[in-house]
């Protein structure tokens, strides 16, 4: 599909909210964007009048787990909701909401399979509204610590995942600069980065860690493990290998989580891993026969 200005829009705005929401200490500022971001959606045709309606009500249970004058039953009631909503977005499998296909059945590399891409606006908004509700506030670590820790994890765990991807023969050394870095870069790393990890560390990692902090040693390090596992498993439809693969780079995203408990630190690493994989293997991987 060509992108233009009335389909392109919904997509601007909400990769303007999601960066106001990471960047901005303002905290009424996404909100705008996003609300922008839907209207828009709905006059492209992208979100239908139905598919508004679970993004309301979506938005609502994300704002009742986050009230701290909540009941237990509301606040129980509202993560049901948020738990089946994400994976129902996640999943794309809510038939109102319809996302652009940016890249189709596109080859980057001789020995790779065709590559589709969409712009993925039901896991896009989800992810923002997880981030901005769901995950906030997060704690102020030191700077200089975290970003010495994330730069040795965006170094650390690409170069950790090539060994057994190779020996897999899961991808091949292809180093190129792909034509559709430009689309792909903001649909990666604003969408798929940021609502992944939102789920797997921002909500599973932190919580299952602080519910097993008084139950078993070293709880951190174990749900850092689960949620790596987690990560893995929810890449199943890729096949057994990809789901090692993910397993091993989720154990990457955890540890940056793990010591700077912030969801933006597992984004960076979750990001430099897959432009390292688009820009110096095969993409998305080698083609079977």
């Amino acid at each position: 599909m060509t992108i233009d200005v009335v389909n392109g829009l919904p997509y601007l705005l909400l990769w303007a909210a999601v960066g106001m929401a990471v960047l901005s200490p303002v905290r009424w500022g996404w909100p705008v964007l996003a609300g922008l971001s839907v209207a828009a959606a709905v006059f492209a045709g992208i979100v239908e009048w139905a598919g508004l309606v679970v993004i309301a009500v979506f938005a609502g249970a994300c704002l009742a787990t986050a009230r701290p004058t909540a009941s237990r039953t509301t606040r129980a009631v509202a993560w049901g909701i948020v738990v089946i909503s994400t994976a129902a977005l996640f999943g794309h499998q809510v038939p109102w909401i319809h996302n652009l296909r940016v890249v189709d059945a596109v080859v980057l590399s001789p020995s790779a399979a065709p590559y589709t891409l969409f712009w993925n606006y039901d896991k896009g908004f989800a992810g923002l509204l997880l981030f901005a509700l769901c995950v906030q506030p997060q704690p102020r670590p030191a700077w200089r610590r975290a970003m010495g820790v994330t730069a040795t994890a965006v170094v650390l765990t690409p170069t950790l995942l090539i060994a057994p991807a190779l020996a897999m023969g899961y991808v091949a050394w292809d180093p190129k600069w792909p034509a559709i870095l430009a689309v792909w870069v903001p649909a990666n790393l604003l969408v798929t980065c940021l609502a992944e990890e939102t789920v797997f560390r921002g909500l599973l990692q932190r919580h299952l860690s602080r519910a097993l902090s008084a139950k078993v040693p070293a709880a951190g390090l174990v749900a850092l493990g689960v949620a790596a596992a987690a990560f893995g498993l929810a890449h199943l439809a890729g096949g057994v290998q990809y789901v090692v693969l993910a397993a091993l780079a989720g154990i990457g995203y955890g540890a940056a989580y793990h010591v700077t408990q912030r969801v933006e630190t597992g984004m960076l690493v979750h990001f430099s891993v897959n432009l390292v994989h688009l820009t110096l293997f095969t993409y998305p991987f080698v083609a079977s026969g």
